[in-house]
């Protein structure tokens, strides 16, 4: 049996090595576009902060590879699927025929329609060249300006205000980390980061990057100027389908597949940044970890089906501990209980809908991450809980 993937960044490699594990005698074959083997992407940010060197961030070493015979093409991206014939085309014009075929092509930077962004000088950070030429853009740069804080505008701020490079965020909506945090959170982490040096502005639209061939600065609708000659950019990921849509695969905001993960042509698998199951694109590593085991498995005939991932990230957030699960911002049929103390930068917020523990945040202290995410996934009844969940003696662990 011969596998082809397409895509060598979290989806694919663990695909390939979940094959493998399971499996010593299929062909396994990777195909992308990178001149890299595969890094965590989290790592770009250690390395955009120096703290980690070009070699400490992949994953596994060449040898790796070899060992569990995993065949990598890097620089071989593919110009073409082509299902009736079981193959693909690379762009060199070389043919490559499979048994199975496995989507893991991730995304790409979602780009805001903001005058100005095709100026020299104007970044979105994706993959490892991104960050290279970034860390070389700001040896001569003064001031960086960051339109966007999600989890990874605010990495990257905090990346280079570390390393001496002055920056400021932007932020489109009300508060920070709008995915993982309510709107008291969000002003928190807001206060933290700015005690700590950077300046952040929330509720502000960009509405133009200034300058002539090169960045001046940013222009916001409200008529503010910001001085920069460093713009990066992160609004978000969408899923590249392009390939997926002119091979004749049903496509929506990704490659739409089932609950086995299939594609809508046969032998087709799909999952990662690049797949859409259920209406959904998570954009986040665990359900591409989970993923990659259903693929895996079907791919040898075991048809598992994939149920979903609960959203979890237990992170550190420019150094600051954040934990944030499911539910977080609620309608008004869930309970609520939340716990502030600005002093010592902590916040606390449980979400519970029929007793059951369904979202939780852990700002500054994320202690009981690990036992708060086994609650929310089992689903266990925490009634004879609820009065004591906020105190500081509490422990989630007697709870599971």
């Amino acid at each position: 049996m011969k596998v082809a993937v397409i895509g060598n960044g979290v989806s694919g490699v663990n695909t390939a090595s979940n094959l493998r594990s399971l499996d010593n005698d299929i062909e396994i074959d990777i195909f992308t576009d990178e001149h890299y083997h595969y890094y965590p992407r989290p790592r770009l940010i250690d390395l955009l902060a120096d703290k980690v060197i070009l070699e400490e961030i992949f994953f596994y070493k060449e040898s790796w590879y070899e060992e569990h015979n995993i065949n990598v093409h890097l620089n071989s991206p593919v110009k073409e699927l082509r299902p009736e014939e079981k193959e693909i085309s690379l762009f060199n014009g070389e043919r490559i025929k499979y048994d199975f075929l496995v989507l893991a092509n991730g995304a790409v930077p979602s780009l805001p329609p903001i005058r100005g962004i095709d100026k020299r000088g104007v970044f979105s950070i994706r993959w490892l060249d991104d960050v290279l030429n970034l860390k070389e853009r700001v040896k001569r740069s003064g001031e960086v300006i960051a339109i966007g804080g999600g989890l990874l505008g605010l990495e990257i701020a905090a990346a280079l205000q570390s390393s001496g490079v002055k920056t400021k965020v932007i932020e489109i909506l009300p508060w920070l980390l709008p995915r993982q945090l309510d709107e008291v959170g969000g002003n928190l982490l807001k206060k933290i980061l700015e005690d700590r040096g950077l300046e952040i502005f929330t509720g502000t639209p960009t509405d133009e990057i200034s300058g002539d061939i090169e960045v001046s600065g940013v222009k916001t609708r409200d008529g503010r100027v910001f001085k920069g000659d460093t713009v990066v950019i992160t609004a978000g990921i969408k899923s590249s389908t392009d390939l997926a849509k002119n091979g004749g695969l049903n496509v929506n905001r990704g490659v739409v597949v089932d609950s086995f993960l299939r594609t809508s042509v046969e032998n087709i698998y799909a999952l990662g940044d690049v797949a859409e199951w259920n209406g959904m694109v998570y954009g986040i590593i665990p359900p591409a970890l989970d993923q990659a085991k259903i693929v895996a498995s079907n791919i040898l005939g075991e048809n598992k089906e994939y149920r979903g991932t609960v959203p979890s990230n237990i992170l550190k957030v420019a150094g600051i501990d954040l934990f944030s699960i499911g539910t977080v911002n609620p309608d008004t049929l869930c309970e609520v209980f939340g716990y502030i103390n600005e002093e010592k930068n902590l916040y606390k917020k449980f979400v519970i809908k029929d007793n059951k523990l369904i979202g939780a945040i852990l700002l500054g202290d994320r202690r009981d991450a690990v036992h708060i995410e086994r609650v929310v996934k089992t689903g266990i009844d925490i009634s004879k809980f609820k009065d004591y969940i906020l105190d500081d003696s509490f422990s989630w662990k007697s709870v599971t």
